[in-house]
């Protein structure tokens, strides 16, 4: 499975396969190096992917992209300092370092399967553990990351997260792939969390003919006041506020969202062609921010499926980054995230 995986990644396609497909990969020229492991903030294990205009670093030891950032810049990423170096203990089910990770089944159905009932912490079969990698360059000069585990029971899923850095590149793509392995009654999903630290503004997309209310729906409380949503025609920017938990979510078929720092930008876009309801009531991207905590998370997602064996989910992921001459209001911020989402 890995060398499938790894001349995939040689043949990268920017669009999702579709659902149940067995499409074999483009003819493209094969891996020609690997990149060794590197040291990283006391992790012996980490790869890194440059080229002349960002830097990605992934640490599969606790199978998370901890930066991304311009070369020589600042990652949005929260990478929590006193957790540097370190992996999951025995028994710890969420290890929350921050950066960027992935889960292959809704909160929702957590506790289905979770040994005490309960939809938090994650259930014992998706804590935390070490992704198996491998690490590449191909002829082209794209440099390639591959993450892959395997669930067993009660999922029974191998997952794969192909990260590609390509030559002159300012943005990083993400191929993420579920393959159910034998027969499971649970439903799965590409659920992608970044979280980004003390974000002030994130930007989503809304859409007029959502089957939410004014285009956002409420996953945790009320919707935020005027002062802390702002409406910028088909987006809204959420300023976070003081001392608040809030979770939103967007049903836009647009697939995008940002975080902005300062003068700093963080943003995703998903492409999902499979067809099916998406989670927490159809939300394709969503925020879960803890101001208390320090941190916001922007989230993406695919529909959520019963996959029987031997058929796949897939989607890409690209998540970007940029920064503005000075720190930009609401709806100057959605215009530019606009433009940074733009195919």
């Amino acid at each position: 499975m890995k060398i499938l995986f790894r001349r995939l990644c040689a043949g990268f396609c920017l669009l999702a396969l579709p659902v149940f497909a067995e499409t074999p990969p483009a003819a493209a020229p094969p891996p020609v190096a690997p990149i060794l492991a590197a040291d990283f903030l006391g992790w012996t294990n980490a790869y890194r992917l440059q080229n002349d205009r960002v830097e990605a670093v992934l640490v599969p030891a606790i199978g998370r992209l901890v930066h991304f950032a311009p070369l020589q810049g600042f990652s949005l990423f929260r990478l929590e300092a006193s957790m540097h170096g370190k992996t999951p203990a025995e028994g710890e089910n969420f290890f929350n370092i921050g950066g960027d990770w992935f889960w292959p089944v809704s909160q929702a159905r957590w506790a289905s399967f979770s040994a005490d009932g309960k939809d938090w912490p994650p259930p014992d079969s998706l804590a935390d553990l070490p992704w198996d990698c491998s690490a590449w360059t191909d002829a082209d000069g794209a440099q390639c990351v591959q993450f892959t585990r395997e669930y067993g029971a009660p999922l029974h899923i191998l997952a794969s997260r192909l990260f590609r850095l390509e030559s002159g590149a300012s943005e990083l793509v993400v191929r993420q792939h579920i393959e159910r392995t034998a027969p499971s009654d649970i439903p799965v999903v590409l659920w992608n969390i970044s979280q980004i630290a003390q974000a002030e503004q994130i930007v989503l997309p809304v859409e007029k003919k959502s089957r939410f209310r004014g285009g956002l729906k409420a996953l945790m409380g009320r919707l935020p006041s005027r002062k802390h949503l702002v409406r910028c025609g088909d987006a809204a920017v959420y300023r976070v506020s003081p001392g608040a938990e809030t979770k939103l979510g967007s049903d836009s078929p647009k697939g995008w969202i940002a975080a902005a720092r300062s003068t700093n930008i963080l943003f995703e876009t998903i492409a999902n062609t499979a067809d099916g309801a998406y989670p927490d009531g159809g939300s394709v991207v969503e925020v879960y921010s803890n101001q208390g905590l320090g941190y916001s998370e922007i989230e993406t997602l695919s529909p959520e499926l019963d996959l029987e064996p031997g058929t796949v989910l897939e989607n890409t992921l690209r998540i970007g980054f940029s920064s503005t001459s000075r720190p930009l209001d609401a709806c100057p911020l959605a215009d530019a995230v606009r433009a940074l989402a733009a195919p």
